[in-house]
């Protein structure tokens, strides 16, 4: 959790169950470069997020207690980059690449097995791309990603569609909006995966 408490100083808090504590982390500010509105990704015992330009991978060391920068060397001219992870198993990076802010293409990468580089994995079909460029009107404060059972899913506060991509398949499609909203819908969108689990221990 990061908390400001009222001020323009920001902190990690992180509760540790054994412990039944809380333990306040310090140095936000400096590593996180005001993106500390993104939601991190966790992967290996650390949660990792992005920076703004120029674009960077911190993460937050629970073991060590602190923050630290990734020394993996970002893919070139990527016009805005996200994390996610498949729930520990593989840290994956998506982003645009282009020139002064424009992307022209959308690619996936994930992290090597050996965790020095970024693997690319895929490249988003040229006219999915074009909606989902032409929804996010270049604004990639917008975008944001996460993780839902095999699905990396792709959203914009401003559009009611996600884009995902099927990992077992290889393969990126739309999710349709919800029919049950209006056509003209001038209001945010704000995703979240959920998995229920219906049942009880009698």
């Amino acid at each position: 959790m990061l908390s400001s408490f009222g001020s323009s100083t920001i902190h990690a808090l992180v509760y540790d169950s054994v412990l039944r504590s809380w333990l306040q982390l310090d140095g936000c500010n400096q590593i996180l470069s005001h993106s500390y509105y993104q939601k991190g990704a966790f992967y290996d015992g650390c949660l990792y997020f992005t920076t703004p330009e120029p674009f960077n991978v911190v993460y937050l060391d629970f073991d060590a207690g602190k923050w630290e920068r990734s020394k993996i060397e970002l893919p070139g001219s990527l016009t805005f980059v996200r994390l996610v992870s498949d729930e520990d198993r593989k840290l994956y990076l998506i982003g645009g690449v282009g020139q002064s802010g424009i992307s022209r293409n959308i690619k996936l990468w994930e992290l090597g097995e050996n965790g020095e580089n970024w693997v690319e994995r895929e490249t988003l079909p040229e006219m999915i791309c074009r909606k989902f460029v032409s929804v996010c009107y270049h604004n990639y404060e917008h975008v944001y990603c996460f993780w839902h059972q095999g699905l990396i899913c792709v959203c914009c506060y401003t559009w009611p569609e996600i884009l995902y991509y099927m990992v077992c398949r290889r393969t990126w499609h739309w999710l349709p909006k919800c029919p049950s909203l209006p056509d003209k819908w001038s209001c945010g969108f704000r995703w979240f995966p959920f998995k229920p689990e219906l049942y009880a221990i009698v």
